[in-house]
């Protein structure tokens, strides 16, 4: 038990998150000092199962390997999240500071920022937390305890989106405003290239690596409800008398809706060159794929020198087997010298 506890807290000293197996009483020790102790619900003795923190019901330790890939799929879409709900607080804080430095008036009304803030953030926001598991998510090397949630790519990414809608909103905003005086088609157009801006930047935040055309749009079925109800919101409130009288809206043409889908649609592309051209700024997992071809370059040289052990060059410049007399550590000779290396020499 000592043996378990050691290697458990010395993992622990590097900054590891430790996870113990265990099923009998002299296991509890370190299941108990393990971040997360798994004991054998069927096998396992009921001090093992009061000392872990979960018992695996099944004793099949493939479920761990399921529980591990779920937990690493809700921690990169809390990632998401936030990627989203942070462009999109930035874009609304940004506007409205920007007008009123520029002595502007509000671009949207009270009413209009409650909706985007409660009604259109809301649903897509909840739904990017249940996205499926990214199979390269599950190819990331474990995380450490001291791993921020809010990394720097993120934050890149988070403000690039905020710069563009912000951009995109007011554009269209100082457009409708000819004569100065702020009407309901201007307040309209602005809140609907807002909102559009958003929506296209929710589809954008299903994955911080794959590009918009990458991802199927069938694969999370509740983000396709919560883009559905948006949308269908959206338009009530455009078009329903009722609500416009609320929300101080008036009807828009075809030709309005559709050069506001097309200025709204360039937050994919912008996403699309962040993905494509700007990983090393702009993804969380970049260093991860890295470092994940530095170990295959790794393995390779290994088995590389794996096939020279106990091979030598003698002084004919050909490969030949030499082991000393006592059969134990190899001996080569290089040039009429003598040398004596390990098992696992590589070269001369």
């Amino acid at each position: 038990p000592r043996h378990k506890l050691a290697l458990v807290r010395a993992l622990q000293q590097r900054g590891e998150i430790v996870a113990m197996t265990g099923d009998g009483v002299n296991d509890a020790t370190a299941l108990k000092a393990a971040d997360i102790g798994v004991a054998m619900g069927k096998g396992g003795t009921d001090v093992a199962k009061e000392a872990a923190d979960v018992v695996l019901a099944d004793d099949n330790f493939t479920t761990i390997t399921n529980a591990v890939a779920e937990g690493k799929g809700i921690f990169f879409n809390i990632r998401n999240f936030l990627a989203f709900q942070l462009s999109t607080s930035f874009a609304a804080l940004a506007m409205e500071s920007v007008a009123t430095v520029f002595g502007l008036p509000s671009p949207l009304n009270a009413m209009q920022i409650l909706w985007i803030n409660i009604i259109m953030d809301g649903p897509p926001a909840q739904s990017l937390g249940v996205e499926p598991v990214d199979a390269a998510v599950l190819k990331e090397p474990p995380r450490k305890t001291s791993d921020p949630i809010v990394t720097r790519a993120l934050l890149t990414r988070a403000v690039s989106s905020a710069a563009l809608i912000m951009f995109l909103t007011l554009t269209v905003f100082s457009h409708e405003l000819d004569d100065g005086h702020v009407t309901r088609r201007d307040t309209t157009m602005t809140f609907m290239t807002f909102v559009n801006c958003d929506l296209f930047n929710a589809y954008a935040c299903r994955s911080s690596d794959r590009c918009f055309y990458e991802i199927s749009p069938f694969s999370n079925p509740s983000f396709l409800w919560a883009m559905g109800f948006s949308v269908v919101g959206q338009f009530a409130v455009i078009y329903f008398p009722p609500l416009q009288a609320v929300f101080q809206t008036e009807s828009l043409s075809l030709s309005d809706l559709l050069l506001i889908v097309c200025l709204s649609s360039s937050v994919l592309f912008l996403d699309t060159v962040r993905k494509k051209f700007l990983q090393q700024y702009c993804s969380d997992s970049w260093k991860g794929s890295i470092l994940r071809k530095l170990r295959k370059k790794k393995r390779g040289v290994y088995k590389n020198s794996k096939k020279r052990d106990g091979k030598a060059t003698g002084s004919s410049g050909r490969r030949k087997h030499c082991s000393s007399k006592s059969g134990k550590t190899p001996v080569f000779e290089n040039g009429g010298k003598t040398s004596i290396r390990a098992r696992n020499v590589t070269t001369l």
